[in-house]
C-alpha cells in the first residue's frame, strides 16, 4: 500500500470516529441549569430594600430572577424599588407588582408562585431581609443539582441557616430526628425549619389553598409556618435537606415581625395550622 493510501485511509476512519463521537455526545441528555426565582413580599421597607435587592444582585450564580411584591407600602419602598432597578438596568431580570390594596405576606406568595413554572425553585425573602454573601445562590445550586438514580431531583426543598441582625437572636433552624421525617410529625415538633427557606414552585402548587385560609381569609400570621409543615410532609421521604451554612441575614430590627404586632393572635394561628391533618 502507497503511502498516499495509508494516508487516505488514516483521514477516512478519523473523519468516521469525530462523526460517530459527534452523534454520542448529541444523544446525552444535558440537564438545564437550576433557575431560581427570589420571590420577596414587602411592606414599608424604604430603611432596606437597597440592601436586600443588592444580596441578589451580587449573586455569582448567574441563573436568578427577582418576582417582587410591593404590598401597598406608605412609604417609599415602591419609589426606592423601581429606581434601583432601573439604575442597575436588570428589568429584564425582575417582576414588580405594586398592589392597589394591601394584601398580606402568605396572599402575595400564593399569587406569586402560582405565576412561577413548576420547575423553579422559589427562595422566600422577605423584603427587611437578605442574603448573606454572593455565593448564596451557587451553594443552594449545588444542592439541588446533586442527582440519584431514583431521584433527578434528589432535594426539593432546603431550610436553615440564618444570623440575626443585630446579633443574639438564636438561629433555630437545625435537622430534623429521623423518627419526625420518618413519621411526619414536623406539627407536633418544636419548629426548626426557618430562614433561608427554598423549593421547588411545584411542591408549592401542591398545597391546598383551604389549608392557607383563616376565616375566608389567608393566614395574616405565621405563613412560614401554614407553607412549611405541608411540604415538609411532602417531602420527608429523603427530599428535605437542612443548610448548615449561614445563607440568610435576619432583619430582627423590623416593627413589622409577629410577635411584635399581636404575640396573641400569632400563638393562636400557629396552634391552628397545627392542628391541621397532615398531608402525604
Amino acid at each position: 500500500m502507497s503511502v498516499a493510501s495509508m494516508v487516505l485511509r488514516s483521514l477516512f476512519f478519523l473523519i468516521l470516529f469525530c462523526l460517530f463521537s459527534y452523534e454520542c455526545q448529541a444523544k446525552i441528555p444535558k440537564n438545564p441549569p437550576i433557575e431560581f426565582v427570589i420571590v420577596i413580599p414587602s411592606y414599608n421597607n424604604e430603611k432596606w430594600v437597597i440592601k436586600n435587592l443588592e444580596s441578589v444582585v451580587c449573586q455569582t450564580y448567574p441563573h436568578w430572577s427577582i418576582y417582587y411584591i410591593n404590598d401597598c407600602s406608605q412609604d417609599s419602598t415602591g419609589a426606592i424599588l423601581d429606581q434601583f432597578i432601573l439604575s442597575k438596568g436588570i428589568g429584564n431580570k425582575c417582576t414588580v407588582i405594586h398592589n392597589k390594596e394591601r394584601r398580606g405576606a402568605l396572599a402575595n406568595l400564593y399569587t406569586a408562585i402560582h405565576n412561577i413554572d413548576e420547575k423553579k425553585i422559589i427562595v422566600d425573602l422577605d423584603g427587611d431581609d437578605r442574603l448573606s454573601n454572593p455565593y448564596v445562590l451557587e451553594y443552594l445550586a449545588s444542592i439541588y443539582g446533586k442527582r440519584t438514580v431514583n431521584h433527578p431531583r434528589a432535594t426539593w426543598l432546603t431550610y436553615g441557616s440564618f444570623q440575626s441582625d443585630p446579633s443574639g437572636y438564636p438561629n433555630c433552624s437545625s435537622p430534623f430526628p429521623p423518627h419526625v421525617l420518618k413519621k411526619r410529625t414536623f406539627r407536633s415538633h418544636p419548629w426548626r425549619s426557618s430562614h433561608l427557606k427554598t423549593f421547588y414552585a411545584k411542591l408549592f402548587h401542591l398545597v391546598k389553598r383551604e389549608d392557607l385560609l383563616w376565616n375566608g381569609i389567608f393566614f395574616p400570621m405565621t405563613s412560614d409556618l401554614a407553607i412549611m409543615f405541608p411540604m415538609l410532609e411532602m417531602a420527608s421521604q429523603g427530599h428535605i435537606r437542612f443548610v448548615k451554612k449561614i445563607v440568610h441575614i435576619y432583619n430582627i430590627s423590623s416593627p413589622l415581625q409577629d410577635h411584635k404586632v399581636n404575640s396573641q393572635l400569632q400563638r393562636k394561628l400557629e396552634a391552628t395550622i397545627r392542628e391541621q391533618k397532615p398531608y402525604n
